[in-house]
């Protein structure tokens, strides 16, 4: 949790703005204000670390210095690979994260079945984030195809905005274990936690695919039909992954955190089920073309409304619901704030919000699948957890190629006119 918010507070906007921002631009604005940049970033930094070191609280004073280099190293590690996502390496991106994963998950069991040591599990991944840095940075940089130029002025206000809506929405998302963790008993937060904490693979599929929508909506902000294609063929692809994944986790979560858990957080289930109710907006970024039109004002609105509505929501519902009413807050309020993206985003296209959105495609694929998944479980309704589990999950990758296989035959279609 402290990580997460602080990585992002030290950040503030640099990634965004790179992303959504002509390079050659943002280069030349930064030469040109790199005092009171260096200033501002020097401070925000050594105020930032200092007040993580000081109020991370059951932490080794070893422990903590180990997790802010982990910190520094994150963060420049991001602007490198934002620049070089910005610079249409999004491929070799992919494969180096990729092979990341993979390590840090690695690395986590092995230290799991040893003598288990915070330390030496933060060192490993220090260590990970450093070679994951040290290789991007050997990989050479593109060029952009395009150039803009940008009233200075309203540049800065507008990467301000961000800066200050990264820090609100990250606030946003711990907000609700933060509020609990000053109510509830160690075992009963780490119910909470469990049943709440969103899989990591819905916000990686939203920072991919945003990160595309950002660079290729910038370089077409006058042409608004692609834009609005762009964004459509957004809604198609990640639900063809969201839709699937969000059945599989509603019809066969007790079988899921029988087997991951063995049965030790049960108790989280009613927390979970009402928390993947989010899933179903993880099919697109709802900020990207707000911010590709430099409205960060309007992006911050949206995630000042999103804490708003979940603090008040929070404050009703907890006293009758407890927990569960948390989780239903942070759920309502979240579909309050895409909403209030899309309606800003379609003003600003002059267009209206359902054009934005393909809701009749959408609906009907999200009925075909709910249908095939409740057939699917009641046709297992007898049979043990691990076999449920394993047909269910070889169901869900199933569905998922399926839905990428007009992908994959125009990629190989685009290859072979290439070669």
């Amino acid at each position: 949790m402290y990580t997460n918010i602080v990585n992002v507070i030290l950040n503030f906007g640099l990634t965004a703005v790179i992303l959504s921002t002509n390079l050659n631009f943002l280069f030349s604005f930064i030469k040109r204000n790199q005092k009171r940049l260096r200033i501002f970033y020097s401070v925000l930094w050594i105020g930032g670390l200092i007040t993580f070191f000081i109020f991370a609280k059951n932490f080794s004073a070893s422990i903590k210095f180990l997790l802010i280099a982990f910190i520094i190293i994150q963060n420049i590690s991001n602007i490198i690979e934002t620049l070089l996502i910005k610079q249409h390496g999004e491929k070799i991106s992919f494969v180096i994260n990729l092979v990341y994963a993979v390590l840090f998950f690695a690395w986590h069991l092995f230290i799991l079945s040893t003598n288990y040591s915070l330390f030496f599990l933060i060192l490993g991944i220090c260590i990970l984030c450093f070679l994951k840095l040290f290789i991007m940075v050997l990989i050479p940089s593109g060029k952009e195809s395009y150039t803009e130029t940008i009233n200075e002025k309203y540049f800065l206000i507008h990467w301000t905005y961000l800066g200050i809506n990264d820090i609100v929405g990250v606030i946003s998302k711990w907000m609700d274990k933060v509020f609990l963790l000053y109510l509830l008993t160690a075992t009963d937060f780490a119910i909470f936690f469990n049943g709440s904490f969103e899989i990591p693979i819905f916000s990686l599929l939203i920072g991919v695919t945003g990160s595309f929508l950002l660079i290729e909506i910038s370089g077409n902000l006058h042409v608004k039909n692609k834009i609005i294609k762009l964004f459509h063929e957004n809604f198609k692809a990640l639900s063809s992954i969201v839709f699937p994944l969000f059945f599989f986790l509603l019809f066969f979560q007790k079988e899921l955190f029988s087997i991951a858990f063995n049965d030790k957080y049960n108790a989280s289930l009613p927390i979970f089920a009402i928390s993947i109710f989010i899933l179903p907006l993880r099919i697109n970024n709802y900020s990207v073309i707000l911010q590709c039109f430099s409205e960060g004002k309007k992006i911050l609105w949206g995630s000042v409304l999103d804490i708003v509505i979940a603090v008040v929501l929070m404050l009703v519902l907890y006293p009758f619901f407890h927990t569960q009413g948390i989780a239903f807050a942070i759920v309502i309020s979240t579909y309050c704030q895409v909403i209030y993206y899309l309606w800003h985003s379609a003003r600003i296209l002059h267009v209206s919000i359902f054009s934005m959105v393909p809701f009749r495609k959408l609906m009907v694929k999200f009925f075909g699948i709910f249908l095939l998944f409740a057939g699917l479980f009641f046709l297992l309704s007898g049979a043990t957890i691990k076999t449920k589990l394993l047909i269910a999950s070889a169901f869900t990758l199933v569905i998922i190629t399926a839905g990428f296989l007009p992908y994959l035959k125009l990629f190989l279609k685009q290859k072979r006119q290439i070669d």
